[in-house]
């Protein structure tokens, strides 16, 4: 039997988890994409951040913030305290889309979520395998359910010229 390959984009501020043969997918700018691995269980996440930290705290599932995205990981995952170990954590995007206007600002809004991501995770107890972050250009990434990689393409620099 042939299994179909699904593909699945994950947008901005969404999470999502997927197993053989599904294929995780983000685009990412400012963004952070936080990938969890779980080889043994075959189980794989995604979360796609666009914002550091909510100013309210809140329990639903989901991604808009990295403080909300960590915690929903664990929790579509049903990850628990003894489980961490077997857990690898990809980190990739966060990249300063505006290099033209804050070519000086070393706390954009991509360096922010970047620390927001290391910050969580920490709090949680869970080591980062890889760390692709920063740049001035867009990044992909691409988590591989059926295989249990993770691939980071940075992608070209658009200019526009006025």
């Amino acid at each position: 039997m042939i299994l179909e390959i699904k593909e699945l984009y994950v947008k901005i501020g969404e999470v999502k988890t997927g197993h053989d043969p599904t294929i995780l997918k983000a685009t990412l700018g400012s963004c952070v994409g936080i990938a969890f691995l779980w080889k043994r269980k075959g189980l794989y996440g995604l979360a796609h951040c666009l914002l550091p930290e909510s100013p309210l705290a809140t329990n639903s599932i989901g991604a808009k913030y990295v403080s909300q995205a960590v915690p929903s990981l664990v929790a579509m995952m049903r990850i628990r305290p003894e489980d961490i170990s077997e857990i690898e954590v990809v980190i990739a995007g966060g990249g300063n889309m505006m290099t033209q206007l804050s070519r000086v600002n070393s706390d954009h809004i991509g360096s922010q979520n970047t620390k927001a991501a290391l910050k969580y995770l920490a709090a949680h107890g869970l080591k980062i395998k890889k760390m692709d972050v920063g740049g001035e250009e867009g990044t992909q990434i691409v988590v591989d359910c059926s295989t249990g990689t993770v691939s980071v393409f940075k992608l070209p620099k658009f200019e526009v010229s006025v």
